[in-house]
């Protein structure tokens, strides 16, 4: 398995290692902002997307990663947040960033 795929995979333990130790309570991304994700560091803007990511797939039941979409997607989510910084980033403007919008 190529290096790229394996930090890929290893990211949200990270981030989820990393959250917990950091706080003892959930986190309701629900309830996050772009402007949130635009004051994050760039290690927890790569975790939170891949996170993303998975989260809009499994929601879209697509069992596809798109590691190129995944790698881009912090830049992309930075652009759109520093336009928008009221977007939640559960939404479906953050979610067009992963998974095209369906065709009518």
């Amino acid at each position: 398995m190529p290096a790229h795929v394996r930090s890929l995979l290893a990211a949200p333990l990270l981030l989820i290692a990393g959250l917990q130790i950091a706080q003892a309570e959930a986190l309701d991304l629900s309830r996050a902002s772009c402007a949130d994700f635009v004051s994050m560091n760039e290690n927890d803007r790569t975790q939170l997307s891949l996170w993303l990511a998975g989260y809009f797939a499994g929601s879209a039941m697509r069992p596809l990663l798109d590691t190129d979409k995944v790698t881009a997607a912090p830049a992309a989510l930075a652009e759109l947040c520093a336009k928008s910084p009221q977007l939640a980033l559960v939404g479906a403007e953050t979610r067009a960033v992963f998974i095209p919008a369906p065709t009518p």
